[in-house]
């Protein structure tokens, strides 16, 4: 570990540089991953491609920037302004000669916040005939304030997204939690699944935002990613109803608005759980893994 790293070796992070898993850097919640790390990682990403029913046969790669309009459209920065990574830039070669951060300008692509924010412009202003499905994979950003380890600010998500009818959305995404409960079991992960909620509907469905728990919206998979942690999400299951089909002015069929729901992995965190599950040494971890 070298000197310009702000790592106490009493952290859970100085302990896995240690074990060989990740390489810090100077700033919180960016961290390299070891060739180790990857391996895992590779298999996890395998092991969520033949969880599919649907045979879509592997995600569609995203860029780790969206279109701004797509997060305003989105709502997202309503929802959450302060995880929201932006991007600028110098508007010309003869300000960046002389840099100054008044200069810089605000430009057209954001940090993606998560991964299925490329998937709704794919299918917007339409009337779907049939239910449409994703497989999805990005790098994505959002800007954590705390150091704690598992609050990433840069992390890779692999999302399963439906869009459709009301009631199919809602099956798939209760079909989905028996899935995940089946695969993290097979994988020795003892997690709780616990329902929870996010200011996801933006500010004009306040009132959802109050009832997400009522109308259990959101659910997600807790595990511990480092000895002192009580529990931490590495997954969810989310049913969005209507917000996103009104957003996106997505149709379905003849029952108006489309409904949406999701599958969210994080990645690094259920890697992060494996381990603390496991141990360091992969020829001791159980053959599903």
């Amino acid at each position: 570990m070298t000197s310009s790293t702000a790592v106490s070796a009493a952290t859970p992070l100085a302990r896995m540089a240690d074990a060989g898993w990740v390489s810090p850097t100077s700033v919180p919640g960016l961290i390299g991953y070891t060739p180790k790390f990857e391996s895992v990682l590779e298999s996890l990403q395998t092991a969520l491609t033949a969880l599919d029913p649907h045979g879509l046969g592997g995600p569609v790669q995203h860029a780790p920037v969206v279109p701004r309009e797509t997060i305003e459209r989105a709502q997202y920065a309503e929802s959450f302004p302060h995880l929201l990574g932006t991007v600028h830039a110098y508007a010309s070669a003869e300000q960046a000669t002389a840099p100054s951060a008044s200069q810089r300008e605000l430009t057209d692509v954001v940090l993606a916040p998560a991964a299925c924010y490329s998937v709704y412009p794919q299918i917007a202003d339409r009337t779907l005939d049939l239910e449409q499905h994703f497989d999805v994979f990005g790098y994505c950003y959002r800007h954590e304030a705390t150091s704690e380890y598992g609050r990433f600010r840069s992390f890779r998500m692999r999302e399963f997204v439906i869009v459709g009818g009301q009631e199919p959305a809602w099956e798939w995404r209760e079909a989905w939690i028996e899935r995940c409960e089946g695969l993290f079991a097979r994988l020795g992960l003892k997690i709780a699944v616990v329902a929870a909620s996010d200011p996801f509907f933006g500010p004009g469905d306040r009132f959802m935002r109050a009832s997400q728990l009522q109308q259990s919206l959101k659910f997600e998979f807790v595990a511990p990613v480092h000895a002192r942690d009580e529990g931490t999400a590495i997954a969810s299951a989310n049913c969005h109803k209507d917000h996103l089909g009104e957003r996106f002015a997505i149709r379905f069929a003849e029952m108006g608005v489309a409904h949406s729901s999701c599958m969210a992995f994080g990645l690094e965190r259920v890697v992060s759980a494996l381990i603390q599950a496991h141990g360091d040494d992969l020829a001791n971890w159980p053959e599903p893994v």
